[in-house]
């Protein structure tokens, strides 16, 4: 029997009204969430300053904007979370539509949307939580145009989500290999960085200390589960740890960018997988960016449902531990184990690509 699509929206629903219980301020412990963490900030609900502008914000301009607009509209916490995760599930709705239309015209069972989208804890636990349910949105509207060769509002869909979050711009190299002719590449690449350049140019113009603020607050962040913090556990080290991770990731995203026979979603797919393995920050909540690939690949690989109960238990198991960011901590042990199992559906994926299986490569290379 084939399922409706009412029945993936439903439990979309649901599990959106679920994620926003669980981090509501008005609970006595609610499971932390950065959405409130922002409120709580100096200054901000006492009197808006606009970020970027008259205050310093860690995240690209169009989330900023959200924040803002968020904290304007809401009189108080509760106000303020509720348009928030208003907001977060419009986008989870554009997502949910793109990812259905994507599957029914590949003849992909809706199953994958129901399981990967809907009912994962980890889209539970970090759909009200960030930008990411935001950003994968605006990835896969982005994907989808190009797919029907919308080109303009793709590139406008795609310099959104780099406003959201800058990693989309990884996939621009074969994203633009994607477009047929020359000149629509060109004009792709024009309308997607120009839109994202002339923001940040005008915010930088107006705040000298914008890129400072925004940009390289993260430069200097610390690792944080990274699976080769266990490699580098002393953080005078971290720069070291940064370079490594930066190699690492030069080399998979090359072979990403070389590698002809995969489909576009199984490039970026695999391009998103490699950043968050080579990243020396991969905070639980950027998982989301892959469910709604492998919805459309059709892809459930078995490891993947331990990969989300470890990344899941990463938020539940922080507070709880005295140090959750040394290496022994049951915090970095699921996100090593997370690690490991990604790896693994990279590496699936990978060499499914090209018409063979993990099993088989390693089997011959024995």
């Amino acid at each position: 029997m084939q399922m409706r699509r009412e029945v993936v929206y439903a439990a979309g629903i649901a599990s959106f009204i679920l994620s926003y219980i669980i981090h509501s301020p008005g609970l006595s412990k609610p499971i932390y969430s950065d959405i409130v963490s922002f409120w709580y900030r100096e200054g901000w609900p006492a009197r808006l300053r606009i970020p970027y502008i008259e205050m310093s914000f860690e995240y690209p301009p169009l989330s900023g904007f959200l924040t803002f607009l968020a904290a304007a509209l809401g009189s108080n916490i509760i106000s303020y979370y509720s348009i928030f995760s208003a907001i977060i599930l419009v986008f989870y709705m554009i997502m949910l539509e793109v990812v259905i239309r994507l599957c029914e015209e590949r003849g992909i069972g809706l199953e994958y949307a129901l399981i990967l989208l809907c009912l994962s804890p980890s889209m539970i636990l970090y759909m009200v939580y960030n930008y990411d349910v935001i950003f994968a949105s605006l990835l896969m509207l982005s994907l989808f145009l190009l797919i029907k060769r919308r080109l303009t509002s793709s590139a406008i869909a795609f310099s959104a989500a780099a406003l959201v979050k800058l990693v989309n711009l990884i996939t621009l190299p074969f994203i633009l290999m994607h477009v047929e002719r020359w000149r629509d590449r060109i004009k792709y690449a024009i309308v997607s960085l120009g839109i994202f350049t002339a923001v940040n140019l005008a915010l930088w113009i107006l705040n000298p200390d914008f890129i400072d603020g925004t940009y390289l607050y993260h430069v200097r962040w610390g690792l944080e589960n990274a699976w080769y913090l266990i490699f580098f556990p002393n953080s005078g080290s971290w720069n070291t740890a940064k370079l490594f991770g930066m190699l690492l990731m030069v080399y998979g995203l090359l072979k990403i960018y070389l590698h002809d026979d995969a489909n576009l979603i199984q490039r970026t797919f695999m391009a998103l997988s490699v950043f968050l393995l080579t990243s020396y920050v991969f905070t639980p909540q950027m998982l989301l960016w892959l469910p709604p690939l492998l919805a459309v690949m059709g892809s459930l690989p078995i490891p993947y449902f331990f990969l989300d109960l470890a990344n899941a238990g990463i938020i539940l198991l922080w507070f709880e531990t005295p140090n959750p960011i040394s290496p022994g901590s049951p915090p970095q042990l699921l996100a090593l184990l997370r690690a490991a199992l990604l790896l693994i559906i990279l590496l699936e994926t990978y060499f499914a690509s090209r018409g063979a299986r993990v099993a088989e490569k390693i089997e011959g290379m024995a």
